[in-house]
C-alpha cells in the first residue's frame, strides 16, 4: 500500500486517488468486523477487492515517484531503504500492539494459550516481514499470524523488488505481457471456482500472486501510457467513492469470482484512470488528502485494535468476542481512525524525519548520492 508521502513530486493531479485509498482501508477494516459479529453484521462483504485497488494505485504511484530516479541512476539498494522506511514505523506500531494483545492473552488464559516455540517463531518471522510457516505459527493458517493484513504489504514488497530491478527495462510491450499473462491466471482460477480474494491464508495464498503482478504492474502501465487531461473535479470524486464504496459493500448471491474477477480487471483501472485526471479543491481535497495520509495506518493497525478493543470490551462485559453488534463497530472504528491519525501526523510522520536525517548524516559521511 503506497501513499501521498511516497513522491515529494506528486501534484494535486492525484488528490482524487488518495481519497479512493481512504474509502478502501475504511472498507477492508470494516469487512473485518464481520467474525467479531459471528457473521451476522457484514458492512464490507466485498472488501477483499480493495486490496486489488490498492496494488493497482501502488504501482501507478511508485511508477510516478519513481521512473525518474531510476532512470537518473537511483540504485535497487536505495530503493528499498525509501520503501523499508516508508513501511516499517507503522508496522513495528502494529507489532507493538498485537504483543499487547497477545499479553492480554496469556495474562487472562496462562501460558497455556499459546507454545512458546511458536509465539517466538511468529514474532520472530513477522519482524522480518516473512510468513511465518504453519508449523511454527500460532495460527497457523494465516502467513502473517501477528496481523493478518500484512500478507498484503509482503506480497507488495515483492513487487516492488521486482520492478526496482526491471524498472528501466519495462517498456510497454513487457509490461502488457506481464499484465496479460497475470490476468491469463486470474481467469483460469475464476473458471475453475478458486476465491479470487485469497492470500492472507495458506489455503488460498495461491491467487495472492496473480492479483498483485497483475494489479501493481498494470499500474505502472497505467501511469506511464494511459494518463490524460485535468477532468473532472469535486463532484465526480464523490461519485466515484460511491461506487467504489458501493462494489465494496455488494456481494452477489451466485457468481462471485465473476463479480470479483470484472471488479479487479476493468472497474479499478478504469476508476483509477478516471480519478487520477481530477482536479480537487477545498473541502473535499482536505478530506481526500486526509483520508488518503491515513489510510495505511488505518490498514495496518485496525487488526490489533479491534482485538484488543474486543479484550477489553469482553473483560468489561462479559461479552464473547464473536457476539458484538453495531455499537462496538461503530465504537471500535471511531478509535481506530483517532488513532491512525496520531499515529500517522504524530508518530510515524516525525520518526521518519528522524530516520531520513540519520541516514543523510550517514550517507553525507560515506560520500553516497542521496535520491
Amino acid at each position: 500500500m503506497t501513499t501521498a508521502r511516497d513522491s515529494r513530486a506528486e501534484t494535486a493531479h492525484f488528490d482524487a486517488l488518495h481519497g479512493l485509498r481512504g474509502i478502501a482501508a475504511v472498507l477492508v477494516m470494516l469487512g473485518h468486523f464481520t467474525e467479531f459479529t459471528g457473521r451476522r453484521v457484514d458492512l464490507a462483504p466485498s472488501g477483499f477487492l480493495a486490496v486489488d485497488l490498492f496494488f493497482l494505485l501502488s504501482g501507478f504511484v511508485i511508477a510516478h515517484a519513481y521512473d525518474d530516479k531510476f532512470r537518473k541512476g537511483m540504485s535497487f539498494w536505495q530503493f528499498a531503504e525509501t520503501r523499508l522506511l516508508r513501511l516499517y514505523p507503522l508496522y513495528f506500531a502494529a507489532i507493538g500492539l498485537a504483543v499487547i494483545g497477545v499479553g492480554a492473552t496469556i495474562a487472562t488464559q496462562g501460558l497455556s494459550a499459546y507454545s512458546r516455540l511458536d509465539l517466538l517463531a511468529s514474532f520472530g518471522f513477522t519482524v522480518l516481514f516473512l510468513p511465518t510457516p504453519p508449523s511454527l505459527s500460532t495460527f497457523p493458517e494465516l502467513l502473517f499470524p501477528l496481523n493478518g493484513p500484512a500478507w498484503s504489504l509482503f506480497y507488495e514488497l515483492v513487487a516492488n523488488a521486482i520492478f526496482a530491478v526491471l524498472a528501466t527495462r519495462l517498456a510497454a510491450r513487457s509490461l502488457a505481457l506481464i499484465v496479460g499473462v497475470a490476468c491469463f491466471a486470474l481467469v483460469l482460477m475464476a473458471w475453475h471456482g478458486f476465491v479470487l480474494g485469497g492470500g492472507a491464508h495458506w489455503d488460498d495464498t495461491i491467487a495472492a500472486p496473480a492479483r498483485i503482478t497483475f494489479s501493481f504492474f498494470l499500474g505502472v502501465f497505467l501511469n506511464r501510457y494511459a494518463t490524460g487531461d485535468s477532468r473532472g473535479g469535486n463532484l465526480t470524486m464523490l461519485l466515484l467513492l460511491a461506487l467504489c464504496g458501493a462494489l465494496m459493500t455488494f456481494s452477489p448471491a451466485e457468481h462471485l469470482q465473476i463479480y470479483s474477477l470484472a471488479v479487479m480487471v476493468l472497474i479499478w483501472p478504469w476508476l483509477v484512470l478516471v480519478a487520477s485526471r481530477l482536479r480537487l479543491s477545498g473541502f473535499w481535497r482536505w478530506i481526500a488528502l486526509f483520508s488518503g495520509n491515513i489510510s495505511y495506518a488505518i490498514y495496518v493497525l485496525h487488526t490489533p485494535l479491534i482485538r484488543l478493543s474486543n479484550a477489553a470490551v469482553e473483560s468489561v462485559t462479559g461479552t464473547s468476542w464473536n457476539e458484538h453488534g453495531l455499537p462496538f463497530i461503530l465504537g471500535t472504528s471511531i478509535l481506530i481512525i483517532s488513532v491512525s491519525a496520531f499515529a500517522h501526523y504524530v508518530y510515524d510522520t516525525n520518526i521518519r524525519i528522524l530516520l531520513r536525517q540519520w541516514l543523510s548524516l550517514r550517507r553525507a559521511r560515506e560520500g553516497v548520492t542521496q535520491f
